[in-house]
């Protein structure tokens, strides 16, 4: 807890310090949060607070130092900032003919295939020395990189990593040590695999999706030590777990230069989260959404690989005094979990705690902004409890060095109008293998951004056999709004790694595609003039036209949203219109 002067917290004397060096400190939190003036006057009245970014739509990206979060939430509100850092994960020529797209490469009178426009990915970064991301006389592909995780030129606008050109990285290319002009490198291979998908250089063996569109990479650096404490991620995992703040400023970054450059782009976001409401309503959704609304702008994203994972349960409290146990099942020792329980706004429902040992925490009733810790006597473990409310209600229980067994999380209806309830463990990534809910069910398990309602969503699905991906996430989200929008390839996809040719499984890989897809459609409508103001929710509406659907279905459904992909039948839907 911070120390008080005045009924202020005392600075530490971290507001002295350059933003770009304040940032880099490993106690600085990054939050996001909408930039009113009450937040501008905050900010002017308390310099320990520190503005870094404001995005479009006065959406705005702060930092503090970690011992000032909590008091910073209280003083301004939990309705203008997240109540709890956002960490997101990595998700994880068949496809040309399976989505459509070889054959529009393949009509002269069309020729498309991304020229023109920009295949934006925030991610691990890429290996830009591969020559699927070089033309055939060996310049790149690649208009941007902006490396967060090195320090170097970083724009004025976002202080901190080094931004790197097309000219940098052409000079690059004609060294012997390309990586000592360019050190940016892939240490993951994630990203630069989803950028072979979308948009690697035609060759004798391997196309991307949209083989003309040009690419701007970003680099996401590693969640604040804040952050990675509150999730409970696994120790092997926290490398793969970046702040939402941080996605944000990616996207940012990426239009910015879409929009200097005069052209149109589509945004591909492998990355989720299960901390949210699932309702759209999270601030790097609703930022999301909005730009996804610019003309020239798509943002696509991966459904998730959840369905499987039993991290989802929901029931219903049907009168006020009413209690149902949840059971969360801890198979062997982890460092901790956490679970998300989320209620509608004129419900009020808190919980009570019981250990495999049989130790209890008694029900705290629900107030909002309550923060409270037990440790137990026996089992030595440490459970916290939080109420916070933005819109929905949501209760977090956190038990620190779980003892193994099943734990009981009973809810109490301490006033039910509704009574609805859905509970969450984190993504597949940030929590231990070992946890799960006893009872769960696959619906309600698209991840956060993906529940956004502006952005495309796309599940997974295997092109070879027609069959759903077995881990494809599940819809509707909470709002509720029907999701996935459809599915794309997403099972074995052969792409390139930074050490050669590979194959990749999940929606990552969907969402990839999907993005390229994207490019075409942006390429025929905004590039060549066709649709000039073609935005997000055109590509959305044109690639859900063309969707393939089996006449034995009834659609949308919440495993294949509105059918399989395929950017020829939504250009072709075009002719009737």
């Amino acid at each position: 807890m911070a120390d008080y002067i005045n009924g202020n917290p005392m600075e530490d004397g971290s507001s002295e310090l350059p933003l770009e060096d304040f940032i880099e400190l490993p106690t600085t939190v990054s939050f996001h949060i909408m930039y009113t003036e009450q937040v501008r006057i905050f900010i002017q009245e308390n310099p320990y607070v520190r503005l870094g970014t404001i995005l479009s739509y006065s959406f705005a990206i702060l930092y503090v130092s970690e011992l000032y979060f909590t008091d910073v939430v209280r003083r301004l509100g939990e309705s203008l900032v997240d109540v709890h850092p956002v960490g997101y994960t990595l998700l994880d020529k068949s496809v040309l003919e399976a989505t459509g797209a070889l054959r529009l490469h393949r009509l002269p009178d069309l020729n498309l295939s991304g020229r023109g426009v920009l295949l934006g990915f925030v991610d691990t970064g890429i290996d830009y020395t591969l020559p699927e991301f070089q033309y055939a006389a060996g310049s790149s592909k690649i208009a941007y990189i902006w490396d967060q995780t090195i320090r170097g030129n970083f724009l004025p606008n976002m202080r901190f990593g080094s931004v790197f050109t097309q000219e940098d990285i052409n000079i690059a290319l004609q060294s012997e040590n390309p990586h000592e002009i360019v050190p940016h490198q892939d240490t993951v291979g994630h990203g630069t695999f989803l950028a072979s998908v979308a948009a690697a250089r035609e060759g004798n063996t391997f196309s991307g999706v949209a083989p003309n569109s040009e690419i701007i990479a970003v680099k996401l650096k590693r969640a604040s030590r804040y952050s990675l404490s509150t999730t409970c991620t696994p120790k092997e995992n926290m490398d793969y777990v970046f702040d939402a703040t941080d996605v944000m400023l990616g996207i940012q970054f990426i239009i910015d230069r879409a929009y200097e450059l005069h052209r149109p782009v589509a945004i591909c976001i492998a990355l989720g989260t299960n901390f949210g409401g699932h309702d759209g309503y999270t601030l790097p959704e609703a930022y999301m959404s909005f730009v996804s609304s610019m003309t020239g702008v798509v943002i696509c994203t991966a459904a998730g690989n959840e369905s499987n994972a039993r991290h989802h349960t929901d029931g219903t409290l049907l009168n006020t005094g009413d209690t149902q146990i949840m059971e969360v099942n801890v198979r062997d020792r982890v460092s901790c979990f956490s679970t998300y329980i989320w209620s509608e706004p004129w419900d009020k429902i808190s919980v009570s705690i019981k250990s495999p040992a049989g130790e209890t925490v008694r029900n705290i009733p629900y107030t909002r902004g309550t923060l409270f810790s037990q440790t137990l006597i026996f089992e030595k473990s440490l459970v916290r409890v939080s109420y916070f409310q933005s819109g929905s209600r949501v209760a977090i229980v956190t038990v620190i060095d779980p003892t193994p067994g099943i734990w009981q999380i009973t809810l109490h209806g301490d006033t039910i109008l509704n009574g609805k309830y859905h509970a969450w463990l984190p993504i597949t990534g940030m929590i231990s293998p070992e946890v799960d809910f006893n009872i769960s069910t696959p619906q309600y398990t698209i991840v956060v951004p993906a529940t956004a309602i502006g952005t495309i969503t796309c599940g997974a699905y295997n092109s070879a056999s027609n069959s759903l991906y077995i881990a494809s996430s599940w819809g509707p989200t909470r709002l509720p709004m029907m999701s996935p929008d459809f599915v794309a390839p997403g099972v074995n996809v052969q792409g390139i790694y930074p050490h050669g040719v590979g194959t990749m499984s999940g929606t990552s890989v969907s969402a990839s595609i999907t993005a390229a897809l994207s490019a075409i459609l942006l390429q025929w409508g905004v590039v060549e003039g066709n649709e000039p103001n073609m935005n997000g929710a055109r590509v959305r509406t044109l690639l859900v036209t063309g969707s393939e659907r089996d006449r034995n279905m009834e659609y949308p459904n919440v495993y294949w949203g509105y059918g399989i992909v395929n950017v020829f039948n939504a250009l072709d839907s075009l002719r009737n219109r």
